[in-house]
């Protein structure tokens, strides 16, 4: 063991080589390395070779990098021990194990993990002043975050799933409770307490979709856990919220019974719509009935992490006694621990490892800082409004859990109801309308004492969610309606999801009748970054002839031969992937490549370089030739038409005397012709612009460009003057001579 070393000396390989020198950690998730993935058998020999030589770090750690990269060895091991006759599902996928990326601040968090190792070598007294510095701190960092000030912060370890993780949250809430409820009985008799006192009930809200009796019997001995009843509604068989009308029957009863009101798990924002329930009511009952420990889950916590939260809010969830909430997933850093932050307990008190378990969060807030947090989750609830309004536009598409959605989405942007946190949403069939209307009686109407509420604090508060009116009992023409309609959301979540990945969007199905509907959570989705996603609608290939000239001047000719190169090139790249397609710039009227949406297995850098190569290779190529030496046909064509033209034209004006040869000099004598009549100008064909000109006008440009150059050379202009003189006077004497 070492005694001074320090933490990069305890994470760091002693070796020189470049990947002795990385950090462990990072180079688990991050570093490629080819040697020996998927052969079990160089493992095994690797295995053997460390245990005889020994010592070797960067061996070692290769190793489980390959452990950690490859899961073949997990078929061959099957294989050897014939565990199962059939290959694994994993080995049927070999080459497609997907490595989790992290970004710098997840690395960090699993960093910290090796710290909390490193933390426990330290001296007693000396860890236990850091793990009591970190547990106050974030503590109070995270109470004051929420809104919620002199919380206690306990932080769940990661577990393999999400629910394992609430489930640890909710048990830690529990646990208080019963050291509430029993006092130091319970810490000295066990479960001894409850027989002399009476046993704990648990009550569950419907909403909450997390099975908990088996965990909570075994982690804690309790064996009356309650779910209880759902309020009446047309959607309570997707989801319900809690009747507190039988709620207290319920609790009269057990009291009755001898038994102890435990706990009481509410749900504010439920995970398939959103769903409240009326936490307000339960504070009532609390109040008037027995004295039970309230603790909330959902997603509707974010809202506390608002910059300008409900007053309202806050003033009914800072009474409850403990809420689950999870951060990690709102903030798209799933290697946090879930939170749950609780009032103090007098016969509890956290423990050394509860303490320093709060340092992925301490880590995390610190580097994301309290406003960044609240910016996620604003952006999270602002992509919410958006979508809400957004979908109110179309007639076509039903969201599920609201009435009036367009009065509801306009409550929304005047502040007055806190986006939802949830939207589930599906396409609704306009036959399947109209048949309804006619099959519904209007004696079946909703009145409106049956309307469901969804608010944190009160049923008549403003912040409401309507449901829609119940509906008589479908006959078999309605049947096969919704049974189409359910097929065209199913086939639109083929492509929809697909496309549009970064929203997040979820089908889930539901109901008795297992019906198809879209799930859009932002506050799951939106934080984490599109990776590599290049925000370009096409790219269009100038070739080479036409790009010295601007853009904004090309002529019809020009652009013609951009848009075909640019049609011919996306036929092309249609060979190598199917998104590419063709499109058209409004700006310059030619053709374009269209990219599609880029994921994250592709770069746009190699797409662009695709295009230059692929366009390269057309403009070379026999075809293009061809194409544009069709193009210089058709100009000598419209040339010779020109010159014929204009020759018919001149041999008109001049008369048919001065096709004479003997005539034609006496006529011309007598009346001499225009000098413009006299020349004959020819045509240019310009290969960049596609255009026919006149001789002359080269002529002109050319005697332009040598007047100009000239001008800009005063002393080749003397040079060139008496060279021209030394040549008159050579001549001259020279025909001098020859007299």
């Amino acid at each position: 063991m070492q005694s001074n070393g320090s933490l990069k000396d305890s994470l760091f390989s002693a070796d020189n080589n470049d990947a002795a020198k990385k950090s462990v950690l990072e180079r688990l998730v991050c570093t490629p390395n080819e040697n020996g993935l998927g052969n079990p058998g160089e493992m095994k020999k690797s295995t053997e070779r460390t245990s005889s030589n020994g010592g070797d770090i960067s061996r070692i750690l290769q190793q489980l990098e390959q452990l950690v990269r490859s899961d073949d060895w997990i078929s061959k091991e099957v294989k050897d021990h014939e565990e199962s006759p059939q290959p694994s599902e994993s080995s049927q996928k070999r080459g497609h194990l997907v490595i989790p990326r992290l970004s710098e601040l997840g690395r960090t968090l699993v960093t910290s993990s090796s710290l909390k190792s490193y933390i426990n070598l330290l001296g007693t007294h000396h860890r236990q002043c850091i793990a009591s510095w970190l547990y106050g701190s974030t503590s109070q960092a995270l109470s004051t975050l929420f809104h919620t000030p002199n919380n206690n912060l306990h932080c769940s370890e990661r577990d393999s799933s999400f629910s394992n993780s609430i489930k640890t949250g909710i048990g830690h809430a529990i646990r208080l409770a019963l050291h509430n409820t029993y006092g130091s009985d319970y810490c000295s008799k066990g479960w001894r307490a409850f027989l002399e006192m009476g046993p704990p009930v648990v009550y569950i809200s419907p909403a909450l979709h997390i099975d908990l009796t088996s965990y909570l019997s075994t982690e804690y001995l309790i064996g009356d856990i309650v779910i209880l009843k759902k309020s009446d509604g047309d959607l309570a068989d997707i989801e319900g919220r809690i009747d507190h009308i039988a709620f207290e029957k319920q609790l009269d009863d057990d009291i009755a019974a001898g038994k102890k009101p435990l706990v009481v798990i509410g749900v504010v924002g439920s995970s398939i719509l959103g769903q409240n329930d009326i936490i307000s009511r339960l504070l009532e009952i609390r109040k008037s009935k027995a004295q039970f420990w309230l603790h909330v889950i959902g997603q509707g916590l974010a809202a506390l992490c608002l910059k300008e939260p409900s007053e309202m809010l806050v003033h009914v969830l800072s009474q409850v006694d403990s809420f689950t909430a999870s951060l990690a997933l709102w903030l798209g850093i799933p290697t946090a621990p879930v939170i749950t932050l609780h009032r103090s307990v007098n016969n509890y008190k956290p423990l050394y490892q509860e303490k320093l378990a709060v340092l992925p969060w301490w880590v995390a807030y610190h580097h994301l800082t309290a406003s960044k947090i609240t910016d996620t989750i604003e952006n999270a609830y602002f992509l919410s409004k958006v979508m809400l309004q957004g979908l109110t536009a179309f007639p076509q598409i039903e969201i599920l859990g609201v009435e009036n959605p367009i009065e509801f989405a306009k409550r929304v942007y005047k502040g007055i109801c806190t986006p939802p946190t949830v939207l589930i949403f599906k396409y609704r069939c306009r036959d399947l309308k109209e048949v309804k209307k006619e099959k519904i009686p209007r004696g079946n109407s909703q009145s409106s004492s049956d309307i469901l509420t969804n608010d944190y604090v009160y049923s008549g508060d403003a912040n409401n969610t309507y449901f829609y009116a119940s509906s008589a009992t479908f006959d078999n023409d309605i049947d096969k309606l919704t049974e189409y309609a359910d097929s065209l959301n199913f086939w639109l979540s083929q492509g929809l999801i697909s496309d549009c990945r970064q929203l997040g969007l979820q089908m889930i199905t539901f109901g008795d009748s297992h019906l198809s509907a879209f799930r859009f959570c932002p506050l799951e989705s939106a934080a984490p970054p599109v990776r590599r996603w290049g925000g370009v609608g096409a790219v269009c290939y100038i070739p080479s002839i036409v790009k010295e000239t601007p853009m904004n001047e090309w002529n019809e000719k020009q652009r013609q031969q951009v848009s075909h190169l640019n049609l011919e090139l996306v036929h092309s790249l249609r060979f190598v992937d199917t998104a590419f397609s063709s499109g058209e710039s409004p700006a310059y009227g030619v053709s374009c490549v269209k990219f599609g949406m880029l994921s994250d297995d592709k770069d746009l850098t190699d797409l662009v370089h695709l295009v230059a190569e692929r366009g390269k290779e057309i403009e070379q190529s026999q075809k293009y030739i061809d194409s544009l030496a069709e193009m210089i046909r058709q100009g000598i064509e419209a040339a010779n038409k020109d010159l014929k033209r204009e020759n018919d034209a001149r041999l008109m004006q001049e008369g048919m005397m001065r096709q004479i040869p003997l005539m034609s000099s006496l006529v011309n004598w007598f009346s001499p012709l225009d000098k413009d009549l006299q020349s004959i100008k020819g045509r240019s064909f310009d290969l960049k612009t596609g255009q026919i000109q006149s001789t002359e006008v080269y002529y002109k440009h050319q005697f332009m460009n040598r007047i100009d150059a000239i001008s800009q050379d005063p002393h080749h202009t003397v040079v060139k003057i008496s060279s021209e003189s030394t040549k008159k006077q050579n001549n001259v004497n020279s025909n001098r001579d020859a007299a």
